[in-house]
């Protein structure tokens, strides 16, 4: 199968996959309180890390790593930062300090370095590479991927900033961070 076949194959599975995933939520409302520019990003760098260790080490990561633990640590990790986004809203209320790139950058990144791990599209980016034996391939088609479903998601972030007021961005990004957590605590 030629490279660009293996790669058309990753693309098109791995965009589908996250198409509606709670990281497009996640790069939605970080996008609304950092940017754009800071949470692709930040999304992109932990969608190399995780898709190219998915593609490198193949089948035995699925084995090595414990997916009800990752699920309750991402779980508590919006948790955390659903809280505190709205404790920094309230000093920054005070403040009147605007959010920095580079904390858009880094929330992005932890946040779905960590959510991502053990994932439906990094576990599907595993398989790919096993039964395809190209990692190129399919590790630029599932970076791409991945990068094409968040920009969609900073787009969107783009067009309701100019209708969200901003001093309720932060809150409501806060609850539904939180609201994810608890949900993902309950139904996993």
């Amino acid at each position: 199968m030629s490279l660009v076949t293996v790669f058309l194959i990753s693309f098109g599975l791995i965009f589908t996959a996250e198409l509606g995933d709670k990281t497009q939520l996640m790069v939605l409302t970080l996008a609304l309180r950092y940017g754009g520019r800071p949470v692709l990003a930040g999304a992109f760098l932990a969608f190399a890390l995780l898709s190219g260790s998915a593609a490198v080490v193949g089948k035995g990561l699925g084995e090595l790593l414990d997916q009800d633990l990752i699920t309750r640590v991402s779980a508590w990790v919006f948790i955390v930062f659903g809280v505190s986004m709205l404790v920094m809203r309230k000093e920054e209320e005070s403040e009147e300090v605007k959010p920095s790139a580079k904390a858009g950058l880094a929330a992005a990144f932890s946040l779905i370095a960590v959510s991502e791990m053990g994932d439906k599209t990094q576990i599907a980016t595993l398989l790919l590479s096993v039964k395809y034996q190209s990692f190129a391939a399919v590790f630029v088609g599932s970076l791409a991927a991945l990068t094409c479903a968040t920009l969609l998601g900073v787009l969107v972030a783009g067009r309701l900033h100019k209708v969200i007021p901003a001093r309720y961005v932060a809150p409501v990004s806060g609850v539904l961070f939180i609201l994810l957590g608890a949900g993902t605590l309950l139904f996993a």
